[in-house]
């Protein structure tokens, strides 16, 4: 039956399914790799992955290892955080400095002395804030402080009640802080994340002003923790709650649409649990986002320990099914199928086929979706659509038969998915050729 890719588009809005546990994330490709036993406060940066050891900061090429800063005695590490890429900004809350670290191993600076810092964010290369309880455990309210990495000159630019928070930033500059209990064991339900306008945090840094709860907008509210988060490519926010043992995740986070939806890494039964979060973005100029099912591009980058010898950083990327023939090209006159491998279990998918030659992808916004499908250019007008039920691994065949033809006929084939909890996907196009 031949269709427009408007019929394509309303049968993949109108796909409804309901939600699915699972522990580990589908459409996503994970792997972890080993770090030297205690280390924690992992960045990756492009000279290499850095970690603290308790007494060093050292730095991974891949190669070798370089020592950037040491300390005479064991030491807590608070953060790292990357200032361009050249640099990177370390806390320690054992004595509560804050330094600037070169890469290239030609010096640390001390900035600055902040009691018990905790997290930091970029607002760039030049200046920071820096989440830490300044009054000492007793304080009724933890501070967000402004650090001007040039002159080490710091400010109290807003104050939260509770412990310490987690602090992230959005592509706007927009400021987030996730709340946390001042109560041990926190109660359930006792976290917030609150966004503050890049515009009222340059306004108090301008006017001295220190900000408050009332100069916020809730995000989401009555999560049960968040001890560090990291937004992707396309506002969600990831978080570690720590009190479930899960990566969770905030869609649309930088909206005012932002919901809490299912974790995307459950802890539960794991021998290591979740420290820390970084999302690498990718430097290729294309369409991927990160979404399961979706073309590989930025990296969600896990610190992984047991708190005792085991450490580690788990990798997620997007991880697109793929669609192969049972017959390689030129396909002979016979019988044949187009094949779907690693797709969502107990998905859909819809095979698109059509008498053209790939011309690369586009990428087409659907509505009920959050990521976008991307479609070979090729199939936009008048191709075939035949939908097929994949199984509990993912898969599913379409059986065709070529009749034959002569002088051989191309062909362009893409399967695009949907999942149980109504994820949006594609395979690559793949190019056939038929023939006698």
């Amino acid at each position: 039956m031949i269709r427009s890719t408007t019929i394509l588009l309303a049968t993949l809005a109108s796909s409804a399914f309901s939600l699915s546990a699972q522990q580990s994330p589908e459409g996503y490709s994970n792997q972890a790799a080993s770090l030297p036993s205690g280390a924690g406060q992992v960045l990756t940066t492009a000279s290499g992955t850095v970690f603290f050891t308790g007494t060093e900061l050292v730095l991974d090429n891949g190669f070798n290892t370089q020592t950037l800063l040491t300390f005479a005695s064991s030491t807590f590490g608070s953060f790292t955080a990357p200032i361009g890429s050249t640099r990177v900004l370390f806390g320690e809350s054992s004595n509560g400095g804050v330094w600037s670290v070169a890469l290239d191993g030609s010096g640390a600076q001390l900035i600055t002395n902040l009691t018990f810092n905790y997290d930091a964010v970029l607002l760039d290369d030049d200046r920071a804030l820096v989440s830490a309880k300044t009054g000492g455990f007793a304080a009724a309210n933890n501070d967000v402080v402004f650090v001007d990495l040039l002159t080490g000159q710091t400010q109290t630019v807003a104050q939260f009640p509770g412990a310490s928070g987690a602090l992230a930033i959005d592509d706007a500059g927009d400021v987030y802080y996730a709340t946390a209990s001042s109560q041990y064991p926190a109660p359930p339900g006792s976290t917030d994340v609150l966004r503050i306008s890049r515009g009222t945090v340059d306004a108090a840094i301008a006017n001295n002003q220190i900000l408050g709860v009332n100069d916020a907008t809730f995000v989401v509210s009555g999560l049960d923790a968040a001890g560090d988060m990291a937004f992707d490519d396309d506002g969600d926010l990831f978080y570690v709650d720590w009190f479930n043992g899960a990566i969770g995740e905030i869609n649309d986070a930088d909206t005012a649409q932002a919901t809490v939806g299912p974790a995307i890494i459950n802890y539960a039964g794991a021998a290591v649990s979740p420290g820390g979060l970084q999302f690498v973005p990718t430097t290729s100029p294309v369409l991927q986002v990160f979404e399961p099912f979706q073309a590989a591009g930025g990296t969600l980058r896990v610190y992984e320990t047991d708190y005792v010898s085991v450490a580690q950083q788990r990798v997620l990327r997007a991880a697109r099914p793929a669609l192969t023939t049972s017959v390689a090209s030129p396909i002979p006159a016979g019988t044949f199928s187009l094949d779907v491998s690693y797709g969502p279990a107990g998905g859909f998918a819809i095979v698109v086929l059509a008498t053209t030659t790939a011309t690369g992808p586009l990428s087409v916004s659907v509505p009920g979706y959050e990521a976008p499908l991307l479609i070979d250019a090729s199939l936009a007008t008048t191709p075939m659509l035949v939908g097929i039920t994949l199984d509990a691994a993912g898969g599913g065949s379409l059986a065709l038969n070529n009749p034959g033809f002569a002088p051989a006929l191309n062909a362009t084939a893409q399967a695009v998915v949907v999942s149980a909890n109504g994820s949006l996907g594609s395979t690559a196009a793949e190019t056939l050729q038929v023939s006698n």
